[in-house]
């Protein structure tokens, strides 16, 4: 089995099981209504991307996990072959994972440069992006925020949940995740983005969709302690018992992620001046604004944080009956949002985990052309296969630099 087969595997079941928790969560949402309130930290003040003009992106999300290989002469070419259909693609961005998920946990447990703090799996990162780079292509280094898997003797630094929850689960199948609420987990993550900052050139951060706290985390003593100096009771059932309480909590979750990823930002910007900022964010809270409790995600704020947002449109995740008109209505509801439509970055998936089947190229020629109808013009997809040319490089090509009015509603000509 080669590790390319292996990796796939790997990240079927990582999507298989955000998906289920995304859907577990739902079913278990304690009240209705937007999440409204001001925020209860300092304001976002880190990046002002209203101010600053930026170019579209066209992106594909690359997993140096395919491209690793225990046998470096293999991995060799298998580098070899991503470099050739990165330039195939015509896209001007690649979102470039620097950390190593090999079991496919959505965690970091190693890394692809030299770490003091996790194993490196080999030091990968900065000469793909180099090689990238040489090209005119923007790279951005694809990391988690949180989820950073400790020594055995750090436990102490993980996000906590409540230990008996309504649904029992509330939690499971996620990745270990370091509570930005810890002074000593906060500085464990400066000091690998430092690293990484240290060891590779890269044009900006692509902050990964692992910094979920939900409706029951973090009640770590660390967490409680921020909890009482914002002024919340010293309970969570007490503020998960009064719904004001329980939004403007969720609010304050969000903003103290939301500042914690702009201060790392801060420190990468005082080593690359001109480093662009992006956060994924799932399609649902777009939807579902409410989410936010859950998912301690909002589209409003991120605009208003990063410079780009990206949207997961990735509609056979989300099992949507009619995947066209979920996207056309994602589109819409996001963009409506945005002061600029190249802000949203719209990152499809080629692959259908749930089904283990590739999703079609000319499907997805058609899902950019109907987005593009809608107003984006920011595009992204995830994962690439480029051992087996999937999607299909010369009709990304098309649409990645010349768009898709060429292929007549999203089909070949």
């Amino acid at each position: 089995m080669t590790s390319f087969t292996m990796s796939c595997r790997a990240k079927e079941l990582c999507c298989v099981r955000r998906i289920v928790l995304l859907a577990t969560m739902t079913l278990f949402l304690c009240g209705l209504g937007c999440v409204g309130g001001g925020g209860l930290t300092a304001g976002i003040s880190a990046n002002t991307p209203a101010t600053i003009q930026q170019a579209p992106l066209r992106a594909m999300q690359v997993d140096l996990d395919y491209v690793y290989d225990a046998d470096p002469i293999q991995e060799e070419k298998n580098l070899r072959l991503l470099l050739t259909r990165v330039k195939k693609v015509g896209v001007n961005t690649v979102f470039l994972q620097a950390y190593a998920d090999p079991d496919g946990n959505d965690g970091a447990e190693a890394l692809y440069f030299p770490s003091q703090y996790l194993p490196m799996r080999r030091d990968l990162f900065a000469r793909t992006a180099a090689a990238i780079r040489k090209m005119g292509i923007r790279v951005y280094a694809w990391m988690p925020l949180l989820a950073f898997a400790p020594a055995a003797a750090h436990t102490d630094l993980l996000v906590q949940r409540l230990p008996l929850s309504r649904d029992g689960i509330a939690g499971a199948g996620r990745a270990h995740r370091l509570s930005p609420f810890h002074p000593r987990a906060r500085r464990l993550i400066r000091a690998i983005y430092r690293e990484l900052a240290e060891h590779a050139v890269f044009d900006g951060i692509l902050f990964h969709d692992d910094s979920v706290l939900s409706d029951f985390e973090d009640v770590s003593p660390a967490a409680m302690t921020v909890y009482r100096q914002a002024g919340f009771p010293d309970n969570i059932n007490t503020i998960r018992a009064s719904v004001d309480l329980r939004r403007r909590w969720s609010r304050f979750k969000t903003r103290y992620v939301i500042d914690f990823s702009l201060s790392l930002v801060a420190m990468l910007r005082t080593r690359y001046p001109a480093l662009r900022s992006a956060r994924a964010i799932y399609g649902r809270a777009v939807f579902e604004p409410e989410s936010e409790e859950w998912l301690c995600q909002s589209l409003p704020l991120f605009l208003h944080a990063y410079d780009y947002s990206v949207v997961l449109a990735m509609p056979y995740l989300e099992k949507a009956p009619d995947p066209d008109n979920w996207l056309a209505e994602l589109a819409d509801r996001a963009l409506a949002q945005a002061l600029r439509p190249e802000m949203v970055v719209f990152e499809l998936q080629s692959m259908n985990w749930w089904r283990k089947k590739k999703i079609p190229s000319r499907i997805m020629v058609h899902q950019f052309a109907l987005l593009e109808r809608h107003g984006v013009v920011s595009f992204a997809y995830y994962p690439d296969d480029f051992f087996h040319d999937h999607p299909n490089a010369s009709l990304l090509n098309q649409v990645m630099t010349k768009g898709t009015r060429l292929i007549e509603g999203g089909r070949l000509q």
